[in-house]
């Protein structure tokens, strides 16, 4: 923690930080969403500007910026938003973390022979896989985005696979969150008649979106196991 410097105690915050201003942006819901729907043009740009801040900052999480997004606009207008939110808040994300972690974290991994060579096979070859293991970081439902860019951050993965891993990685999992508030929301305020198509298309969404997680999980086993490591 000491070579670590102020990159140790951010770590920490950040694993807790971000699930408690999520559930703060949530509680807003009911009156924020309708607000930003209702100023057109200006509840957009509003959204992005506020939301991605918040999120380049680590204060909420992607899930309920992405809710916020299909609350407030519907899925078509909603998910294409929160993804250039999240994607561009990543960016902002990206500068503070290489700034606060500067090259204290990577010192640390290569005086460890292990994590070294995980680093190594992962991060410090073509740019092609380094985007793939982006891609495969960024997919699982559960997987802390606020952490992630930290870690691919204080690593000092290329910006470029770091964004379109992010893009890529991130899209199954924000449609999940704003077809599904978008769905409820309709549910909510609209009485749907048709209310179980609603809510079919939402466990199916769901569904889908943990069998890529479960993928992309395995696939980072894979590619981190002694064999994988191991091959030129």
């Amino acid at each position: 923690m000491r070579r670590l410097g102020a990159a140790g105690p951010v770590a920490i915050v950040l694993s807790f930080w971000p699930p408690l201003g999520g559930f703060l942006l949530l509680a807003t819901l009911t009156s924020f969403g309708p607000w930003l729907r209702a100023q057109d043009g200006l509840g957009l740009l509003t959204y992005f500007v506020v939301i991605g801040l918040l999120l380049g900052v680590s204060f909420v999480p992607t899930y309920s910026a992405a809710i916020l997004a299909g609350w407030a606009f519907g899925f078509g207008v909603g998910w294409p938003v929160a993804m250039a939110t999240i994607t561009v808040s990543s960016l902002l994300a990206y500068a503070i973390g290489r700034g606060i972690a500067r090259d204290r974290v990577l010192e640390v991994i290569r005086d460890k022979p292990q994590w070294n060579a995980i680093y190594r096979a992962l991060l410090s070859k073509e740019s092609g896989r380094t985007l793939w293991v982006v891609t495969l970081l960024r997919i699982p439902p559960a997987s802390p985005f606020a952490i992630a860019n930290f870690a691919l951050a204080a690593a000092r993965v290329p910006l470029v696979p770091y964004t379109l891993g992010t893009l890529i990685g991130i899209a199954p999992r924000t449609a999940l969150a704003t077809f599904a508030a978008a769905g409820l929301e309709q549910l909510r305020f609209k009485n749907v008649g048709e209310s179980w198509m609603v809510i079919a298309g939402i466990v199916a969404t769901v569904g889908v979106c943990v069998v890529l997680g479960m993928l992309a999980n395995r696939a980072l086993r894979e590619m981190t196991a002694p064999s994988a490591r191991s091959a030129p």
